[in-house]
Formats: C-alpha cells, structure tokens, sequence
C-alpha cells in the first residue's frame, strides 16, 4: 500500500479549494475598488476622483483590522488542530465582538468629525465637501466590512466555501449596481453603495456561524482580553508591511520624480496597478497556506506541515512562472494599453513589463517561508521581515536608480525578495545548525517538532479491502510501540470501525474516494483519519446510545466507548476525525 499518497492528494485538494476561494474574494474586492473608479471617472468627474484618493491614506489605517483577522486566522487553525474547543470558542467570539465594537467606533468619529478629517487628509474646496460626502457614505460600512473580512477568512474551517463564493459575488454586484443607482447622490452615494454591499455581504455570511455544528459558530464566552492580544500580535507583521510599505512608495516616487521625471511615476504607477492583480494569485496562496499550516502545527503533524510546502511551492511556482512569461512575452502589447507608442513613456513601461514580475517567483518561496514561521508562533524574525522586505525596495531603488536608471527599479524587488530568502535560511541554518535545502530547513521546522518516525504511522486506505489489513497493522505497531494488549486492540477497533463507515457510508460513484490514517504513540496514542467524503460529525450520532436498534450505528458507538475523547472537524471539503485512546 502506498503510505502517503491519499495524504498528498488530500492536502493538495483542501490547499487548491482554499487558495481558489481567497483568489475570488480577493478579485470580488479588487472589481469594487475598479468599478468605483469608473463609475465616478464617467459620471461624476475628476474632482470627484480627487475626493476618493484623498481618501486612500484614512482606507489604508482602517484596513488594520486585517491585523486582528490574519492573527485570529492562524490561532483558529492552531486551536482546531490541538483540539483546544474552549480556546477555540473564546478567540472566536471574543476577536468577533471586539472588532464589531472597535470599528463602530472607529466609524461614528469619522462621520462626527469629517470636515476636520477632509481638510487634514489635504481636500480643499468642492473636493473637500465630496469627500466629507464620501466619508458620510463609506464609513457606516466600515464595521460590516471587519467583520465579513474575520468571517471570510475563517469559512473554509466550517466548510462552507459556496457561502463565500455567494458573499463575494453579491458584495461586488451589489457595489456595482449601488454605484450606478445611487451616483446621483454624488460621492455620498458612491460610499453608500460600499456600506450596502459590505452589509449585504455580512448577512450571507453570519448564518453559517449560527449553527452549533459547525467548528466555529457564535456561543456565550466570558470576555478575554489575553485572546485579543494573541490574535494582535499574530497580526503584526501586516502593520509592520504597511509602515514598510509607506517608506518604499515614498522613496519609490521621490527617486524616480528626481531621476526619472513624470515619465518614471506614471511606469510605476502602472507597475503597481498590475503587482495589485499578480497579488490575487499571491495573496490566495499566502491565505490559504497560512491556515493550513497553522492546522497540521496545531495537530503537531510533522509530514503534512512539510507535505504541505512542498505541495504548494510546486503549484504556485508553477502558475506564477507561467503568469509571468506570459506577461513577458506580451510586453509590447501591454505598454501599448498604457502608454502612445514610440513615447519614451511606451519604451519605458515595455522595460517595465520585461523586468517588473520576475520577483514573483521569489516571491512565492518568501510568503510560505515567513507564512511558516508565522503557523509556529516564532513572530520576531517575521515582523522585521515583513518591514524589511518592502522599505529595502525603496532604499535599493533610491540607490541604484542614480546609477542605472529606471531599470533597477523595475528590479529592486527581485533582489530584495531574493536577500530575504537568503537571510531566512541563514536563520534557520543557524536555529537548527544544520546546512541543507530540504523542505523542513527552508521552512525552519524545529528537529523536535512533531512525532519522531518510530514513533508514528501513516496509511493509504484506496478500497474497503485495504480496511482489515491496516487494522491488523495498528494493532501490531502499538504492541511494538510498548503499548498494553487492550489499548493496542481498541486502536485497531477504532480504525476498522471508522473506516469501514467511510466507506460503506461516504464513497460516491464515480468520486476516488481518499482515506488517510495516522496513529501516534507518544505522549498518548492518538488515531486521525482524513478522508474526501461528504461531511459527516460521527459526534451528531452519540445520543443514539440508547438506540432500541443495537445494530444502528454500531461502529460510531462502540468507537465512542472506546475512546476516551474524540475531536472532528472539516476544512475546505477534508473530513478529520481524531481519536485519543
């Protein structure tokens, strides 16, 4: 039987569903913001225009929330997969009801106080009054915004990724039409049609966390500052990227205005605009490893948390390289969307188109290196990182392009990504005193992490046939193991009966259907199956103890006698069931 390859295949389809899922989420978000500008380009004017990008530096500080969702993003998968249910529930609420509260607040100010808000973000004259207009009508939103963000993030934990699909779609519908129905009410109007949205959105979003079945759903907790404060400092390094992130545009702007004249601006500019699509791909890969690695961490699985790098290097490496050879190659094409041909501008922005991308790829490799890092709690390398990263791109630039011209801007993110990769495996060869490239040193996986590979097996279950021999395996590893004679047989009783529901009860014609088994003799002795099938929680079927039919639900019944806590949940369409014996 082959020992990992249902567990491969059962990683690589909940990390493609996740990083498909934040992918449109992220395009629904980024259709808003251009639908928006259209809309007030066509109908309402270049003042109008105006009002909306002054507003950007106040859109930019009260994204910050994202500091509270990444953070509580990664406990969540923490807590799933060390099945901490009471820390799980506390974080949940808890973050949820403070990020309610905080961005009310945070809106009624600036609707209180938005003449003063306008004429200190630099709006003088009529753009001052559409932007207080604007203000008016974007902030009320703002709270329903923070918490569809929490929600989305933590969907595919609850399995419930056509939700999301649904939510995303009508927020950018719904932003779509607003704007047009409601543009005759001028920037007011325009900031309305986001409130309505995002508000819509939410209310497709909160049922799926009303339901007590689900991983996540909303309880009475007791308040709980200390959860607060570990889903912040879990989300710094986005606060650290954005202070990183105002240092590398200024010098961006200032060295290339100086150097390279308006001509230089407007390239990167466009560069930018572009980087922000390139950064769907991205940011859907960087999303969706972050929440299962901070998962297989919490289950303290060492196979699936470097399985899982290697799985998703492989895939985002391979889109992002042909994305970006595709860019390459259409480099002319592409200037001319932007720029008269024949311009030094045209010229310029076909170089840009050339260079501009080819730190993706490196790219890819630096948001699972420090995406790893993160999932482990080990936050001090990944908040300087997190700034470093982007305020050298600024330095760099306003240091090389004196010497070599625009070019070196277009580069400066290639070199810099590369320096930072090279100084996360100096941190990790150093943490560990080892000098290779193997998955577990790229990603810094402490030698201590997880269970040693005498001290675990892993199985690939392809058929009910493959059922009895494993069973008998279990029993023979734990006897090994040391463990008494009765628990080694409720081990091997435990996996025959569960798997043998997966499949009598969960296989679909015409689905392969993939069940993965790993038992663990350390600490205790631990069984977990993975399996494809539709979601089923053996733990809805308990009360059936008292069946007046022995013969219903034998298998769940006896399992649950033996084991003395069992634990599931499913993520992004992967059923896990954990049995501590």
């Amino acid at each position: 039987m082959d020992k990992i390859s249902s567990n491969i295949k059962l990683i690589r389809s909940a990390f493609v569903k996740m990083m498909i899922v934040n992918m449109f989420v992220m395009m629904a978000s980024c259709m808003c913001s251009f639908i928006d500008n259209i809309v007030i380009g066509r109908l309402l004017g270049t003042e109008a225009l105006a009002a909306v990008g002054f507003f950007s530096p106040l859109a930019t500080a009260v994204a910050l929330y994202n500091m509270l969702v990444i953070g509580v993003q990664v406990l969540c998968g923490n807590y799933i997969g060390e099945g901490k249910r009471d820390q799980l529930d506390s974080l949940f609420v808890n973050v949820f009801v403070f990020l309610a509260f905080t961005a009310a607040g945070v809106s009624v100010l600036a609707i209180v106080f938005r003449e003063g808000l306008a004429t200190l973000l630099g709006a003088r004259g009529f753009v001052h009054t559409m932007l207080c207009g604007y203000i008016a009508g974007y902030m009320p939103g703002v709270p329903a915004q923070a918490l569809s963000a929490m929600l989305m993030a933590l969907v595919t934990y609850n399995n419930d990724i056509r939700r999301s699909y649904f939510s995303a779609a009508v927020m950018a519908a719904g932003n779509a039409a607003g704007d047009i129905l409601l543009a005759g009410t001028g920037t007011f109007g325009i900031g309305l049609a986001s409130t309505i949205s995002s508000i819509l959105s939410l209310c497709i979003l909160l049922p799926g966390y009303c339901r007590k079945d689900k991983t996540l759903h909303f309880k009475r907790v007791p308040p709980d500052w200390k959860a607060i404060g570990q889903a912040a400092r879990r989300g710094i390094p986005f606060l650290t990227f954005t202070g990183g992130l105002l240092v590398k545009n200024s010098l961006l702007n200032y060295t290339l205005s100086t150097w390279e004249g308006t001509a230089g601006v407007a390239v990167a500019n466009v560069l930018a605009s572009c980087c922000n699509i390139f950064g769907i791909f991205t940011g859907g890969f960087g999303t969706a490893y972050l929440a299962l690695s901070s998962l297989y961490f919490g289950e303290k699985d060492r196979t699936s948390f470097s399985g899982l790098f290697r799985i998703a290097i492989r895939i985002g490496e391979t889109c992002i390289i042909v994305i970006v050879a595709a860019a390459i190659a259409c480099a002319p094409f592409l200037s001319d969307l932007f720029f008269p041909a024949g311009t030094p501008e045209w010229e310029m922005g076909r170089q840009m188109f050339k260079l501009g991308f080819l730190f993706f790829p490196f790219n890819i490799l630096l948001i699972a290196q420090m995406n790893s890092l993160r999932a482990q709690g080990r936050m001090m390398l990944v908040n300087i990182m997190s700034a470093a990263e982007v305020s050298l791109v600024g330095l760099t630039i306003a240091f090389t392009v004196p010497l070599f011209g625009s070019n070196a801007a277009w580069l400066a993110n290639m070199w810099v990504d590369l320096l930072c990769i090279l100084v996360m495996l100096g941190y990790s060869w150093f943490t560990l005193k080892r000098v290779d490239l193997n998955a577990d040193t790229i990603i810094s996986l402490p030698d201590n992490f997880g269970a040693s590979p005498d001290e675990f097996r892993e199985y690939s279950l392809k058929t009910m046939e493959d059922v009895s021999p494993v069973s008998e395996s279990v029993i023979t590893f734990c006897s090994e193991r040391g463990i008494n004679k009765k628990p080694a047989m409720y081990a091997g009783v435990c996996v025959e009966e569960m798997a043998k529901n997966i499949f009598s009860h969960g296989s679909r014609p015409g689905k392969n259907t993939y069940v993965d088994v790993r038992i663990v003799v350390k600490d205790d002795l631990t069984i977990r199956i993975r399996d494809n099938c539709p979601e089923f929680d053996p733990r809805k079927r308990l009360e059936l103890y008292q069946s007046r039919s022995p013969e219903q639900n034998f298998g769940i019944r006896l399992t649950a006698k033996l084991a003395h806590q069992i634990d599931y949940y499913n993520n992004a369409g992967i059923n896990t069931l954990i049995m501590w014996i």
